[in-house]
């Protein structure tokens, strides 16, 4: 009933926050990758150049005798999310390929002046190298093939252009910077953030109230359901071939078609519980046509501090729980409340929950009076 992209949004953007594993495993494999690149003197990286070969400063993929774990890191190493989000920062340049790093601009020489990577005779010198020996037009650095034509000639004055502004920290080593952190280092966070990035969705109310540490989790849950109507109701149940039109009336008997607005707010039976809660914490109200109204207006009833929106909070949780569940004991055993036996319900549960999470010095009695004049939000 709700499609597992909405479920794996973070909490902020209005998911439940279920991590993705594919992007999970990548952002830990990425760790590796990043690690090739900063611990080039560690005896893991010595090892694997040994094993697999390394050339232009990178160990080779291995093919198919590699393993399966450095085959996926081999693989890793070149999906944009990851490349895009490494950059060179450029000290001494003399561990720094000239053709094959980006270190000026966004791509690598190698790419940006293909032909004369094709033509030349070094193509495996580091930025040092080349500078030591002069990277001007007629410099010495530059040895082809073959004479070039016109045309690659202009390119090499592109590139001598682009070179004309670098200078060279003698005194600073080469070094690397993940872009998505301040810190220049690689997190786990921010890689898994990176890949999971989505656009807030519109949500009816602020998905962060939802998160409340006094309510069961899976209540929670069923909230944010609720919001986004995908709970199994039966006009749901209908529109997905599972129910046919004759079995689709309100469980109340009140001849209409059960849908979540008319289920949690406007039957005759919801409505009279929603009354006699009203009374319970002496708030009043008008009647909000959809429950995420329904909860905003509810938590925030009268204003007042933190707390006390919180404790309203509780007592919607608990209201809307009760409902369903009386719903369902009326469709599966056949079992109902009355509308006082309900209420009472309700009390007992917000009751159990505050007392369970809070370990509030809490009289029922006193509770199931007025909460809020007891605890001193009345």
């Amino acid at each position: 009933m709700v499609g597992w992209n909405s479920v794996c949004l973070r909490k902020e953007v209005g998911g439940l926050g279920v991590r993705r594993n594919r992007e999970f495993n990548s952002a830990l494999l990425g760790k590796w990758c990043w690690r090739l690149f900063v611990e080039k003197n560690s005896l893991w990286y010595r090892v694997l150049s040994a094993r697999y070969g390394e050339e232009g400063g990178n160990i080779l993929d291995g093919a198919r005798c590699a393993s399966a774990w450095w085959r996926a890191i081999a693989a890793l190493r070149r999906e944009p999310w990851f490349s895009n989000n490494v950059s060179r920062l450029l000290g001494d340049g003399i561990n720094t390929n000239f053709w094959e790093v980006v270190w000026i601009g966004g791509v690598s020489f190698k790419e940006s002046f293909s032909r004369l990577f094709e033509l030349s005779v070094e193509k495996w010198v580091s930025v040092f190298d080349m500078f030591k020996l002069g990277w001007g037009k007629n410099g010495e650095v530059w040895k082809w093939r073959r004479k070039l034509f016109v045309w690659e000639e202009e390119k090499v004055g592109e590139l001598c252009l682009l070179l004309h502004s670098v200078i060279l920290q003698v005194d600073k080593e080469d070094g690397w910077a993940w872009k998505l952190e301040k810190t220049n280092f690689y997190s786990f966070r921010s890689a898994y953030n990176f890949q999971t990035a989505q656009h807030i969705v519109d949500n009816p109310v602020d998905v962060q109230s939802l998160w409340q540490k006094d309510i069961p989790l899976k209540v929670v849950i069923f909230a944010w359901r609720l919001f986004r109507n995908r709970l199994p109701t039966k006009d749901n149940l209908l529109r997905r071939g599972i129910l046919n039109n004759d079995n689709c009336l309100c469980v109340a008997g009140c001849d209409s078609l059960e849908i979540v607005n008319h289920l949690f707010l406007h039957c005759s039976f919801s409505r009279s519980i929603w009354h006699l809660i009203h009374r319970w914490i002496a708030l009043s109200t008008t009647a909000p046509f959809s429950p995420s109204d329904h909860f905003t207006q509810f938590s925030l009833g009268g204003g007042g501090p933190h707390m006390r929106k919180s404790l309203l909070n509780v007592i919607w949780f608990a209201t809307v729980w009760e409902l369903w569940k009386e719903r369902n004991n009326k469709i599966f055993k056949s079992k109902e409340c009355s509308i006082l036996q309900l209420v009472d319900k309700i009390k007992l549960l917000s009751f159990s929950w505050l007392k369970m999470k809070l370990h509030l010095s809490l009289n029922y009695h006193g509770w199931w009076l007025n909460p809020l004049a007891m605890l001193g939000y009345g």
